[in-house]
């Protein structure tokens, strides 16, 4: 697996040849990190693509089960990961924030943390 990094603002990096591409479980937690921050029917050319947060997670009331297995759900049908080994995931009211950390086995044969903040 290669993709382009991403830099600290979630934009691609270039002029550095090589350096500008991840490779096996970076990349994988990468695509992790990439597919969770995207909104659902945010991408218009696939907008079933990403995760339901306005349509099912950030819903009065508030189902956790639901939102957590959905948000594993996008973890694991993420290409290069095997198995979810770690997940936590947590909430604050008041910033409005929702915390998302996972360690994934990838099919590398190695472990990648990802850790992302959704507001």
């Amino acid at each position: 697996m290669l993709v382009r990094r991403l830099d600290g603002n979630h934009d691609m990096t270039f002029g550095h040849g090589l350096a500008d591409m991840a490779t096996q479980a970076e990349a994988c937690a990468q695509n992790v990190k990439t597919r969770l921050l995207l909104l659902q029917e945010e991408w218009f050319l696939d907008t079933s693509a990403g995760v339901p947060y306005l349509q099912q997670i950030m819903v009065k009331p508030a189902n956790t089960a639901l939102a957590e297995s959905l948000i594993k759900q996008t973890i694991l049908g993420t290409e290069g990961v095997s198995e979810l080994r770690g997940f936590s995931m947590s909430f604050d009211r008041n910033t409005r924030r929702m915390s998302i950390a996972a360690t994934v086995a990838t099919v590398y044969g190695t472990t990648a943390n990802i850790r992302v903040t959704k507001s």
